[in-house]
């Protein structure tokens, strides 16, 4: 058995996309994806370190039944609840309760995740062999020297901070998952951005690249293209954030890069297949990648 931290939030998601029914009131949030992503990875304990809404427990039950560790999660009264608006010109996601005296949303609105429970759970990082970080500001540096650490990037923070902010979450034994948007903020052409940034950072660096598969650019060896031939897409909400759990649970289970890669794409798709979170708890675990995924070395 290994064990994979994941330190995220969850949030209550209405999902609208444009020539579809409109679902409300969906389980979401990166925390409840990756989570969820991670425990497909067979041999795999998850251990969830964010805050659950007592007036949603729903989240509770979801992940307890998943067999999560929740004991470094902390009480809240409230979940965030956001707007996922989806249609054919891109993707935003919108906070339901808008600023004082506005109700269109700015260019430049970004939901801010919620900060993750304190210092008062060091024990989350005991015997840790995988962590995942979504959209940290900031790396907690407690983990161990031997913990696969995986970060999911602040797309708001990328974009702001820039190199400064990739510097900064970059971990000695740590693998960067950016996704295109991303990736958009180092080089229009996203294989370009990853592997500059692999390059630069002398990291691993797993590209979510969305209908285009993902890119693995290593620093230390081969590139490889890792590509999902027949996905069904019903939703595409959550399906990095499972990726990214899946990518990093392979990764601690003793995984080489291309082959976690194929397993974060395989949890990607059953992510796709269906409304939400809703496809994931019942899935058992993947004993390989799922047929259809294929895994290409790059010259």
């Amino acid at each position: 058995m290994t064990l994979t931290g994941v330190i995220g939030g969850v949030s209550v998601d209405h999902i609208v996309r444009v020539g579809h029914p409109a679902h409300y009131d969906c389980l979401g949030g990166p925390g409840l994806y990756a989570a969820l992503g991670a425990r497909l990875v067979p041999g795999t304990r998850v251990r969830l370190r964010c805050e659950l809404p007592t007036s949603v427990p729903e989240f509770r039950h979801t992940l307890a039944a998943a067999g999560a560790d929740l004991g470094a999660c902390t009480a809240v009264p409230e979940p965030v609840r956001v707007w996922l608006l989806d249609s054919p010109q891109g993707r935003r996601l919108v906070e339901t309760t808008p600023p004082p005296g506005a109700e269109i949303a700015e260019a430049d609105d970004a939901i801010e995740a919620p900060a993750p429970p304190g210092p008062e759970f060091p024990e989350f990082f005991t015997g840790l062999n995988g962590l995942l970080f979504c959209s940290p500001a900031r790396l907690d540096r407690r983990f161990g020297s031997g913990t696969v650490v995986g970060v999911d990037p602040d797309q708001s923070l990328a974009r702001t901070r820039g190199w400064e902010y990739w510097q900064a979450i970059r971990a000695t034994s740590g693998v960067l998952l950016p996704s295109r948007v991303q990736l958009a903020t180092v080089h229009p052409q996203p294989r370009t951005a990853a592997t500059w940034l692999a390059t630069r950072l002398n990291t691993l660096v797993l590209a979510r690249l969305d209908a285009d598969g993902a890119y693995v650019a290593d620093p230390a060896g081969p590139s490889w293209t890792v590509r999902d031939a027949v996905v069904r897409v019903v939703d595409t909400t959550g399906a990095g954030d499972t990726m990214a759990g899946a990518l990093v649970a392979a990764l601690a289970a003793g995984a080489d890069a291309a082959t976690a890669t194929a397993l974060g794409v395989s949890a990607a798709r059953i992510a796709l297949s269906g409304i939400g979170h809703r496809a994931l708890p019942g899935h058992p675990p993947l004993t390989a990648p799922l047929p259809g995924v294929t895994i290409t070395k790059e010259d």
